[in-house]
This record gives structure tokens, C-alpha cells and sequence, in this order.
């Protein structure tokens, strides 16, 4: 079960002046910070009596939902009818459940806790942190003690800023008021208070076993450019399942039983199809943004005979606050984000079913598609030379050198014009744009797939090269539509997979290839095969975090670079690595998330950070190398590469900088933290030198560090956590 009114703490990478800002929230009333989330961490507690009473709208919605979609009938019954359906019983169900007595307390409870901003977040955090403690809720001293609690004497208030506004009149001759200053208020955390305990409502967990659907549903997400984590991971502290746009990752509680774990999937999926930061329509209010996600799981549940009634309601009425007019007005978002869902789950079970009857000893499944007389690809494209081969792994290697060499093509084309442009504002001639294959997906449903399939290639090879998704009729569509095109190829010079940074229309800023035999994200560097022989040469290679930053360097004559790629740094990029370079230098974006990559490094098994050299380059606040090559300051770049320091000093900087070295209990946490980081990071033969250096940093003698680091406490490891949270010890 999860639970309603109590604290949901989730840290999401967005960082203003060094400290994470951090929804401190109930779930009725939680802001969001840079990524999204999906309930609370199971309670192990009995459900109180009351909530079987509350429960009650879910059972009548139970049986509505069954005779709409049967189980056994999930995908024959028109997806459409089902939705609205299901979308107007959920309006009814939650209209019951929210004129509940207890519901109304806990909402009017809710209505007590204001929303806070980004910036009055971080002053409620710095100030707890600085005090000793960990806010959850807070509230004035009178909302307080309208809900029967008092704040006890002696307490001292966290400084707020609230906004000052007055009326005035507009040239229009109507009233409005406006801004013109802020004045400081104080609130209280709960833990500030004494008195009468909050009221609470529980959602049950869906309960059941993993659906077969749940295949499909991680797929959507990789195509979706994020890579799914089903762990206990500390990055979600309360909560089921989160999405993080930084990262592109999607995390969901493993301890959830099968049922559950599908749903929350399912709301993260909704999450990054309708709340991408950069997406136009994405609304404003934290609460819609967790109705419309929760209603898409609710509706694509009930369609497939998964009952999450008892879950979806009270999280969804939690968190429209019981307003079902919130509700209503989700409904042309929610229904069209549910219909492209169960419209891939759809098609991909009438793949099943095609596939279950192809006969004995067939080479595969074509699919037939509509439009098959539309206009195709230039003849200069499609004219390209494919060597003949029988294996299957060669054929979608042959596709993918025809999409890159097509893709290169209609960059030159009109409809290329915008990619053009967008390339020559990052200042890539020419010459550049052909050294590295760039090109162009012009904004069609499926102009790439139809040039492959004259050049004679099969519909499952193309879906197998990740070069085009399947739609709900079996039709096959370029994945890459409206983008910038950048070929990710092996070591060897073969391309494996795309990444595209859009240029025209709605979506993620930045879509890759989905996992596929050939496209192993975590084991490929982006222009590693034109790296190569610089690395070889001086032995050393420089790792950036983005396509045109890699391509910027290589422009400025820092031909040992290669780039991530918008993933982390993993232990199959640095195996890559090692059989031609013995340092490598860490040129990550000089802002949190590159910050963040460094630590992320650090965190890596000790055999491979200590089997090479790791330097870290501390690029400019908000900068990253394309950049500084961008604004004609490649001469420092070149400088800040070639006067790298090793990782430790690096994170011993990080280390020293947040810890105000005036007061001794935050030298000594320092010293521990520090030590743990050398100790993980150095071995006998450095490990003097990084004691020296932390000593230094720190103003404190040698022997004084040495004898704090033989005392730190357990875990004390000075790296801040991947969700972007620090070790405060």
C-alpha cells in the first residue's frame, strides 16, 4: 500500500547554488522537481477500517470495468469506446469516493499545505540541514493550528519569501494584480509540532502477477530514449517508480508484487509521453501532471483485466485535490496518451500471433502495410550498393549503413534546410558533417521505411535494426522523424544505431536507437572509430557527455575525444578503452549533471577505476566544450584538457567546498568522508599523495587527517548519490 499524507522526499538532479531541490510534499500536495514519480513505498501496516469503506467505489468500478473489457477480450473490444468509457467511470467513481467523510478531512487536511517554490524549497532544505534535521511537511503556525497541532515553544521558524502583490488598473480598464515585492514569513515542519496525528488514506497495491504485456511496455520506454531500472534503489526513497529526464531513466520498485510494478511502469510511460520538460502542453500544476498519468495506467490496466481500482482512485483523487473538474480536463490528453499506448500493445500482440503461425522453416513474418504507392525516397538514396548476405545480423547491418547514407542525403535536401541551419549555428562545416556521416529524418510517418523496404530489405529486419517502430494496423514507422541525425558506430567504423536531436515538431529533445543485438548503448562511444588512432598515438583519451560536443573537439584539434552520448560512463566504456589508452580525461558539462557524471565514475567497481588513470577537466559554470568552441575559446579548452587533475583531488574539491570549514564537526565529516573517497579511489601507490592533497584542501596537518580518516564511520563515502543527493556525514 502506499500512503497518502505522508512525506514523499524525492530528489530529481535540478540544483540551484549547489543544493538539490527537493518536493517536500504529502502526495495531495507535492511539487515537482525535474522528474516524476509513481506513489509511495509499500506499507506493510492493516489497512484501517475505514478505508474498506472508502473502498467501496472501487468495487462497483471493478465490475463496471469488467463488463466494458473481460479480460480474456483485452485488444478486441474498439480501444477508443473502452477509454472514454473508462475515463467517464473513473469521473464517477472518484465523484463517490471524495464526498466520503474521512476523504474530506484528509483533503481539507491537504488544502492546509501551500505550494511551494523552487527557491522557497531550497531555503526550507538549507535551513533544515544547517539545523540538524529533515523536513517533510511544514506549514505556518496558524495552518497549524487550524489542523489541531501546535508548533512548541522555542522553535524557530524557517525563513520563506511571500510574494507582495496589489491591484492596478490595466489599459484595458480591468483590475489585476500584479507583483511588486517579496516579505519574509516563517513555517514549521511537522517535526516542529505537538498535537492530534494527521489523517491519512492509503491506496492498496495492486495485487497479481507480472502481465505478458509488460515486454511491450519496457520497449515504449527504451524507444522512448530512457533505459528502465526494476531495483530497490535508494534514489527512490518512498517511491514506487520515478522518471528522470536528466538521466533518461526510468526506476520502478522490484519488492512491488508483478501487477503493481506493470501499472507504475505504466505511469512513468505516461509521464514521458505528455511531461517531457520541452514538451509544448505540458501543464504547469504538479497535480495534473500526476492525475493525467495515473488516469493513462488506471485506463490501460482496466483494458487488459488488470484491476487497479483500488490504487488509482485515491491517488488520483489525492492528487486532483478531489476537484473532478481537474479530472474532466485531462480527458483529450489522458485518452489520446491511453490509445497510442494500448495501440503498441496491440500491434505487438498481433505480431505474437503472426508469428506464432508462420510455418516451419520460413525466413520470418513479412508484414504487409498500407500506402504502399505513396512517393519514396530520392533514387540518388536508394541506389546505394549493398553487398549480398544470408545472416541476419549482416542484413540489419546493411540497413543501417543505407538509413545513415539516406539519412546523409536528405540533409542536403530542402525538407533539410532547418537541420542544416541548426548545424551551422554549432558551427559544423562541411567537411565536418561528412567525416561524421551527419544527416537528416525529415518529419514523415515512414519516407525511411519505405526506401528500405525497395531496396528488398524485410520488415523484421528493419524492426530488428531499431530503425522503425510498429504500429497498432502492423504498419511499420520511422522512428526518427524531425531530427538531426547523428550515426553511432563502432570501434570499427560500422554504424549500430542513431541518435537524433530534434529540429521540428514535438518530442524528447534527444531519441536513440532502442536496445537492439547491434545497438548495446552501455558498450558504444560516439566517434570512437575516428578517436582511435589519437588515442593510440599519446595514450590518452578525452570522454565528453554529448554528439556536438565530441564533434567540437575533434573541429579545435582534440582528436582523442569521444562522447557518452547521454548516457553514463559505464565499465564497458572503459573496458573499450583501456587496450590503447592508459588516462582518460573526464570533460564533462561545467554544471550539476556533469558533476553529478563525475561521481557517478567514482562509483564504479574499485578493479576498474584503479586498473587506469582518471583525470577529471573542470570545465566553466554552464559551459560545456562545444560551447567554448562555439564562442572561439577552443585555446581553453585545450588548456583545461591538458591540465586535468586526477578524479579524487577533483571530488576532494567537490568534497571540501560543501562543508563550511569554520565549524570543527564539519572539518572532521570532511576528513571521514574524504578518506573514504581515497580509499576507494587510490591505491598504495597514490594513496599518500591524495591524503597530502585532502590535508592541504583542508588546512590540516597530515598526521591529524590520517588519524580522522582511521575513524570514519561506515559508509561515509563523500560521493553524492545518483539521484543527486549528497552524503550528509
Amino acid at each position: 500500500m502506499a500512503q497518502l499524507g505522508q512525506s514523499d522526499r524525492r530528489f530529481f538532479g535540478l540544483r540551484i547554488g549547489g543544493l538539490p531541490l527537493i518536493a517536500m510534499r504529502s502526495i495531495v500536495d507535492e511539487k515537482h522537481v525535474g522528474g516524476v514519480t509513481d506513489g509511495l513505498q509499500p506499507q506493510r501496516n492493516r489497512v484501517d477500517s475505514y478505508l474498506t469503506a472508502i473502498c467501496n467505489p472501487s468495487d462497483m468500478l471493478r465490475a463496471q470495468s469488467r463488463a466494458v473489457m473481460p479480460p480474456d477480450s483485452a485488444g478486441t473490444t474498439s480501444t477508443r469506446d473502452t477509454v472514454e468509457r473508462l475515463h467517464e467511470q473513473l469521473k464517477d467513481a472518484l465523484q463517490t469516493l471524495v464526498t466520503s467523510e474521512d476523504w474530506q478531512r484528509a483533503l481539507t487536511v491537504a488544502a492546509r499545505f501551500h505550494a511551494y517554490s523552487f527557491a522557497n524549497t531550497q531555503l526550507i532544505w538549507s535551513q533544515s540541514m544547517a539545523r540538524g534535521f529533515t523536513p517533510t511537511r511544514v506549514a505556518g503556525y496558524r495552518a497549524w493550528q487550524k489542523l489541531n497541532r501546535h508548533v512548541r515553544r522555542g522553535e524557530r521558524g524557517l525563513a520563506i519569501l511571500a510574494p507582495l502583490t496589489r491591484k492596478v488598473d490595466t489599459e484595458e480598464g480591468e483590475e489585476e494584480r500584479r507583483l511588486f515585492g517579496f516579505k519574509a514569513v516563517h513555517v514549521f515542519d511537522i517535526s516542529q509540532t505537538d498535537g492530534e496525528p494527521l489523517p491519512e488514506i492509503r491506496p492498496a497495491l495492486v495485487e497479481g502477477d507480472l502481465p505478458t504485456e509488460w515486454g511491450v511496455v519496457t520497449s515504449l520506454i527504451a524507444d522512448a530514449g530512457f533505459s528502465l531500472q526494476v531495483t530497490e534503489s535508494d534514489r527512490l526513497g518512498e517511491a514506487n517508480g520515478l522518471t528522470d529526464y536528466e538521466t533518461r531513466q526510468v526506476v520502478v520498485r522490484a519488492s512491488l508484487p508483478g501487477a503493481q510494478r506493470f501499472k507504475t511502469a505504466v505511469h512513468e510511460l505516461a509521464h514521458i509521453r505528455l511531461h517531457e520538460p520541452t514538451s509544448q502542453g505540458r501543464p504547469n500544476c504538479r497535480g495534473v501532471v500526476e492525475v493525467e498519468a495515473e488516469s493513462v495506467a488506471f485506463m490501460v490496466c482496466a483494458s487488459l483485466g488488470v484491476d487497479s481500482t483500488g490504487y488509482s482512485l485515491p491517488y488520483v483523487a489525492g492528487w486532483s485535490g478531489g476537484d473532478i473538474d481537474k479530472v474532466a480536463s485531462t480527458a483529450d490528453r489522458v485518452m489520446r496518451c491511453a490509445h497510442g499506448v494500448l495501440d503498441a500493445l496491440e500491434a505487438a500482440r498481433r505480431l505474437r500471433l503472426a508469428k506464432d503461425l508462420e510455418p516451419a522453416g520460413s525466413n520470418g513474418v513479412t508484414i504487409s502495410l498500407a500506402e504502399q504507392g505513396a512517393s519514396h525516397m530520392s533514387s540518388s538514396a536508394a541506389s546505394v550498393d549493398i553487398p549480398s548476405s544470408s545472416g541476419r545480423g549482416s542484413q540489419a547491418e546493411q540497413a543501417l549503413h543505407l538509413a545513415t547514407s539516406i539519412y546523409q542525403t536528405q540533409l542536403q535536401e530542402p525538407a533539410g534546410a532547418e537541420g542544416r541551419a541548426y548545424l551551422h549555428q554549432r558551427g559544423f562545416d562541411a567537411d565536418t558533417i561528412d567525416q561524421w556521416h551527419l544527416g537528416y529524418a525529415p518529419a514523415s510517418w515512414d519516407k525511411l521505411v519505405r526506401a528500405l523496404q525497395d531496396a528488398s530489405f524485410a520488415d523484421d529486419v528493419i524492426l530488428e535494426s531499431g530503425i522503425a517502430g510498429l504500429s497498432r494496423t502492423g504498419q511499420l514507422y520511422d522512428r526518427m522523424r524531425g531530427r538531426i541525425i547523428f550515426p553511432v558506430f563502432d570501434a570499427g567504423g560500422s554504424p549500430r544505431g542513431f541518435a537524433g536531436r530534434l529540429v521540428v515538431g514535438d518530442g524528447p529533445k534527444y531519441l536513440n536507437t532502442p536496445e537492439t543485438a547491434l545497438y548495446v548503448k552501455r558498450t558504444l562511444l560516439y566517434g570512437l572509430h575516428l578517436a582511435v588512432p589519437a588515442i593510440a598515438e599519446n595514450r590518452r583519451a578525452v570522454i565528453v557527455e554529448g554528439y556536438t560536443d565530441a564533434i567540437a573537439a575533434h573541429q579545435v584539434g582534440i582528436h582523442n575525444a569521444v562522447a557518452t552520448g547521454g548516457t553514463a560512463l559505464t565499465r564497458e566504456h572503459l573496458d573499450s578503452l583501456r587496450p590503447v589508452a592508459s588516462i582518460i580525461i573526464l570533460a564533462f558539462d561545467g554544471d550539476d549533471a556533469g558533476s553529478l557524471a563525475a561521481h557517478r565514475v567514482a562509483q564504479l567497481p574499485r578493479d576498474t577505476i584503479e586498473a587506469i588513470d582518471l583525470r577529471v577537466a573542470g570545465l566553466p559554470a554552464g559551459d560545456d566544450p562545444a560551447g567554448l568552441v562555439a564562442g572561439g575559446q577552443e585555446a581553453w579548452l585545450r588548456e583545461l584538457v591538458a591540465g586535468a587533475k586526477p578524479l579524487v583531488d577533483y571530488l576532494i574539491d567537490e568534497l571540501v567546498a560543501r562543508h563550511n570549514l569554520e565549524e570543527p564537526e564539519a572539518v572532521v565529516r570532511a576528513m571521514r568522508s574524504g578518506g573514504a573517497l581515497i580509499d576507494h579511489l587510490t591505491g598504495p601507490h597514490d594513496r599518500g599523495k591524495a591524503v597530502s592533497y585532502l590535508a592541504l584542501r583542508l588546512d590540516r596537518g597530515e598526521a591529524l587527517v590520517e588519524r580522522a580518516m582511521l575513524m570514519g564511520a561506515p559508509g561515509a563515502s563523500g560521493l553524492r548519490k545518483s539521484n543527486g543527493e549528497r552524503t550528509l556525514r
